[in-house]
């Protein structure tokens, strides 16, 4: 509260990562502006995409009056000090670090140079509601213990349809992560969906940026239980939503292999004794099983299924 009485919103910084998806991107841009959060500004770190996709965000955001952006390549980011006035960083990425390396880029910088407020990840493929960052911080706020808050998905494209709440569970015997995907079931989560999270500056350094090894899919799941090992509380905001466009960019053999890789990186990270040896007797025998099954109908998966397993291996042994 300032000296007038006047309530101060703490600042928002927004990670916001393209990989050529800059017709996503400019849409969630978009929908940023209608946020009745005042107090926000974005990084968007683009993940060394084609010349036209960097090009198109580049003019939209010359001819846009809301974001006053700022252009910096990830090289010069050491000695950069944002202005202000500035309320859009656009970060060019040397090289496709995927998901994790990507986000940790503005992440990384964030963590090291913005020291109050809060820090929202949020997926390129998203169109948010106007009281979704509302929502996110008074949740924030609620309790000393919560470190991470998600948000309500919808599909996109069945915008009636719930696609998560936000957040999930974890199996350990079989190395599964599942989305819960009915209201009222919990408060609390064994891991928050990454494509919507919201922490405060404080969390964020204590927790530390998301692992890189994962490149895509298991990291969220991984940082979530970063922050549970700290002894932070995950959970959802009991207003505001996303419209999510799953997937999209992701071709489903990408999928198959870092899934069968990542599940098996977690399972080593994070569990240990009777439970690991367990898994790992049940993963090698299922993916074995699956890709003779599917050779001669599915190739690809097959083929992808026994390199995830392969390169897991070698990353554990």
């Amino acid at each position: 509260i300032d000296e007038w009485g006047f309530i101060i919103l703490s600042n928002v910084s927004i990670v916001l990562l393209n990989w050529n998806g800059d017709e996503d991107t400019i849409d969630c841009l978009e929908s940023l502006k209608s946020l009745d959060y005042p107090n926000f500004d974005v990084y968007l770190v683009d993940n060394n995409s084609e010349n036209k996709s960097i090009t198109n965000i580049k003019n939209y955001l010359n001819n846009d009056s809301f974001y006053n952006s700022v252009l910096v390549e990830k090289e010069d980011l050491l000695g950069f000090q944002k202005k202000d006035e500035t309320n859009l960083v656009f970060i060019l990425n040397d090289n496709n670090a995927g998901f994790a390396g990507g986000n940790n880029v503005a992440l990384n910088y964030i963590k090291d140079n913005v020291f109050s407020g809060y820090v929202m990840l949020l997926n390129n493929d998203t169109i948010v509601s106007e009281d979704l960052l509302t929502g996110l911080v008074n949740k924030f706020n609620e309790s000393e213990d919560i470190g991470f808050v998600g948000a309500t998905h919808y599909y996109y494209h069945d915008k009636n349809k719930l696609q998560t709440v936000g957040g999930g569970n974890i199996d350990l015997v079989h190395g599964e992560c599942s989305a819960v995907t009915t209201f009222g079931v919990q408060e609390e989560f064994d891991f928050l969906t990454g494509s919507c999270i919201l922490m405060s500056c404080d969390v964020l350094r204590n927790v530390g940026v998301i692992d890189e090894e994962y490149f895509m899919y298991w990291e969220d799941v991984d940082w979530s239980t970063c922050a549970r090992k700290k002894g932070y509380k995950l959970t959802i905001s009991d207003t505001g939503y996303i419209y999510h466009k799953e997937g999209a960019s992701i071709k489903s053999v990408s999928r198959i292999y870092y899934h069968t890789r990542n599940r098996i990186l977690y399972m080593k990270r994070n569990t240990s004794g009777l439970t690991y040896y367990k898994f790992m007797i049940y993963i090698v025998l299922y993916v074995l099983k699956e890709s003779t099954t599917n050779f001669f109908k599915n190739r690809e998966y097959s083929l992808a299924l026994l390199r995830g397993l392969k390169d897991a291996l070698l990353k554990i042994i």
